[in-house]
């Protein structure tokens, strides 16, 4: 009989589920979130209490068994502050209010929500440190607080299960904490622009996960750690716009997987290894772009064997100190579609093998000590549609075969205004 009158209490509460979920603490806690904001679109207009569903037909909330589960409002134009009472969600699983104008600080009490697995508060306007109890969030995978005006320096005890975390165009400062070699599950991170000193920790190496590694325009010297070639899922590696000194690890060209080296506009030097540009690892080839333009690098190590294998496309060594001949090998390299060597002090001519690069669309060698004439081979680069080659000593007359390179023809016809190489520029008989 017990049981009977159980079975009967179940099926007579299963279309009425609310009789066994008390909603009012997470109606009464989006209510006060609300009060808080400036809604000019009345987005949130429909935020009724008494609707028999509330909240969970409210737009921007999703419920799991009537509790709330993912509060997404991105892209409205809410302003004002995040308010406290949203720790009374227990059940919150997504927050994202990315894309508006939230000011104010995040809320401490955020970390009471436990079960949260992605935190979005991207371009908005929130200040102050981040948490310090965000540490309790034990469950997060994502958080991405980028473009807002958060400071401060980096806890050491972070979500110990993020696998995404985007602190970019802040102003946090101070170093980067050791301790985030703990976050053994990160596959992305992201620091750019904000004012990140001292050293890149060498326990990123620790990070077998890590694919994106993204440190441009902070305040980092030191040297480049050997130990970023443990991370052997590392996919993307970008660190330009600091004060970064020393060699390039060659092991770093090593790994299996990585695309992307964008270490430009700091102060790296000594040769830069043949691992940047050809596969000496006994993996298929990887790298696609490498940009190591503004450096102080004086020479480019070529392969041992003399030939090769790439699959790079875009190669940008300008404004370094590199001299001599240019790197025959390289002419190899037959998938690069852009090349800049601008601003170096390499001599001699330019290789006739150079038209082998048939599929380069930019080519930009001004500012150099190139001489001789330009090889008719580069015709054979018919996909170019952008050469630099001002600032050389080249002699003779302009060569009458760029008329023929398809790309040319749209510059000189229309865009000769953004055309590096305009014959309207040079003298008919000669080169300066």
């Amino acid at each position: 009989m017990a049981l009977s009158a159980f079975l009967f209490f179940v099926l007579l509460c299963a279309p009425f589920s609310s009789c066994a979920v008390d909603r009012s603490p997470e109606i009464e806690a989006l209510t006060s979130f609300k009060l808080n904001l400036h809604d000019p679109l009345g987005a949130l207009n429909g935020w009724d209490s008494s609707t028999p569903a509330a909240p969970c037909d409210w737009r921007g909330v999703a419920c799991t068994n009537n509790r709330v589960t993912e509060l997404r409002l991105p892209r409205l134009q809410l302003s004002g502050r995040i308010s406290d009472h949203l720790s009374n969600l227990r059940m919150l699983r997504k927050l994202s209010l990315r894309s508006n104008s939230f000011n104010g600080t995040i809320p401490a009490t955020l970390a009471q929500c436990t079960l949260l697995r992605a935190v979005f508060l991207q371009y908005n306007s929130l200040s102050g440190n981040l948490p310090a109890n965000i540490g309790n969030l034990s469950n997060l995978e994502i958080l991405n607080v980028a473009a807002n005006r958060l400071s401060g320096e980096i806890a050491n005890d972070l979500p110990r299960n993020l696998k995404y975390l985007d602190l970019s165009s802040n102003g946090f400062s101070g170093p980067i904490p050791t301790s985030i070699s703990n976050l053994s599950q990160l596959q992305l991170i992201n620091f750019s622009f904000n004012k990140f000193s001292r050293e890149v920790p060498a326990t990123f190496g620790e990070l077998q996960n890590l694919q994106y590694l993204w440190l441009d325009f902070n305040l980092l010297e030191g040297t480049l750690p050997s130990a970023i070639a443990n991370c052997s899922s590392l996919v993307h590696l970008s660190a330009q716009g600091n004060a970064l000194g020393g060699v390039i690890p060659p092991a770093i060209g090593a790994l299996p997987k990585l695309q992307v080296v964008s270490l430009a506009q700091n102060n790296l030097s000594g040769v830069v290894p043949a691992s940047m540009f050809c596969n000496v690892s006994g993996y298929p080839p990887s790298i696609r772009v490498v940009q190591l333009g503004f450096n102080a690098f004086p020479n480019v190590a070529g392969p041992e064997t003399g030939s090769c294998s790439s699959v790079l496309q875009v190669l940008d060594l300008q404004q370094n100190q590199i001299r001599g001949a240019f790197p025959l090998w390289l002419t190899h390299a037959s998938t690069l579609t852009r090349l800049d060597v601008s601003g170096n002090s390499i001599s001699g001519k330019i290789p006739a093998q150079i038209g082998g690069l048939w599929r380069l669309e930019e080519l930009k060698m001004a500012n150099n000590s190139f001489g001789g004439i330009v090889p008719v081979e580069i015709k054979q680069c018919n996909s170019l549609s952008l050469l630099d080659l001002e600032g050389n000593r080249f002699s003779g007359e302009i060569p009458e075969f760029l008329g023929d390179i398809r790309g040319f023809k749209e510059f000189n016809s229309c865009c000769k205004s953004l055309f590096w190489f305009n014959p309207s520029k040079f003298p008919q008989s000669s080169w300066a």
